[in-house]
């Protein structure tokens, strides 16, 4: 069953095109990423969804209906501070949140209970959210769609800004979302270790257009190429460099160019590679295959859109 569908959508904003009449769908349960550029319409394509946007032309669906009578199935995480009150505490925001949608009594304050044991909240539960750190609203905000208990769940940009430890924790929570709870996500990030650890598929933006849609996976396989990394004994000099730039191959450079990273197709390739740098008496330590890496096939999708 389709739990998003998106046609034909386009919104102006006075003569620039921001979304230029774009269509996808998503399937219930499934957790998308919508990616691309800054000003390549990913926030307006969600608050359209949501309705807080109304497009120029375009139709948008919420299991078969029109969203404007479906806002009953979505929850939303915007980008920035503005998804809670700020002089209430995280259990007073979840109640609040639960109650505009009609929600309260007993089961609804054993479920604020469960979810704020859940994001590791409970010591927290009475502090005013203006005094807790960006990770914890962060995990407050994301908690207030959760205890609506809506189908869907749209979130823009939701571990911009946060300290590594509170990526890794909303990164927790939202693969045990992702896997556990059947929701429909709808993920607008620029985080590609995000994308890889929780997305199903993509949906990648440039200019206000679709350039792919398809499952990571799919995404992940167009790409035959593997990559390679070269650690070296001492950092390249300026004239190595160049001398290694000369192949015309796109390489990743890395701790004061101690790393050298590659994406080739043909072992014959990385032979060269070596041979260009023994000519320069440069010493290797070390050469390993790694994992295909998504950041990678996204830069090479939106740079080819861009040439």
């Amino acid at each position: 069953m389709k739990a998003i569908e998106v046609e034909n959508l386009t919104k102006y904003y006075g003569k620039v095109k921001a979304v230029d009449n774009i269509s996808f769908e998503i399937e219930k349960g499934k957790i998308c990423g919508i990616l691309g550029p800054n000003g390549s319409g990913k926030t307006t394509t969600i608050k359209s969804i949501c309705n807080l946007i109304i497009p120029d032309k375009g139709n948008i669906k919420i299991f078969g209906k029109d969203n404007k009578k479906s806002a009953e199935h979505i929850s939303a995480v915007f980008e920035g501070t503005r998804n809670l009150y700020w002089r209430l505490t995280p259990k007073e925001n979840l109640r609040y949140f639960a109650g505009i949608r009609g929600l309260g009594g007993r089961k609804i304050e054993n479920n604020i209970d469960i979810l704020l044991d859940k994001f590791n909240l409970t010591d927290k539960k009475d502090v005013m959210v203006n005094n807790l750190s960006r990770g914890m609203q962060q995990k407050v905000a994301i908690a207030t769609t959760l205890i609506c208990d809506t189908e869907i769940i749209l979130l823009d940009e939701p571990t911009l800004g946060l300290d590594v430890q509170s990526y890794m924790d909303i990164k927790d929570i939202l693969t045990d979302i992702a896997l556990n709870m059947n929701k429909t996500i709808l993920l607008s990030t620029h985080n590609m270790d995000l994308v890889q650890a929780i997305c199903e598929e993509v949906v990648i933006l440039n200019k206000g257009k679709i350039i792919s849609h398809d499952t990571l996976e799919n995404l992940m396989d167009m790409f035959d190429s593997r990559t390679y990394e070269v650690v070296l004994a001492e950092s390249l000099s300026k004239e190595a460099k160049e001398n290694l730039l000369s192949l015309g191959y796109d390489f990743y450079f890395a701790n004061k160019d101690l790393k050298i990273e590659m994406d080739i197709s043909d072992l014959r390739e990385l032979y060269e590679i070596i041979d260009k740098l023994k000519e320069k008496n440069i010493l290797i330590k070390e050469i390993k295959q790694k994992d295909n890496n998504f950041e990678r096939i996204y830069l090479n999708i939106t740079n080819g859109e861009a040439n």
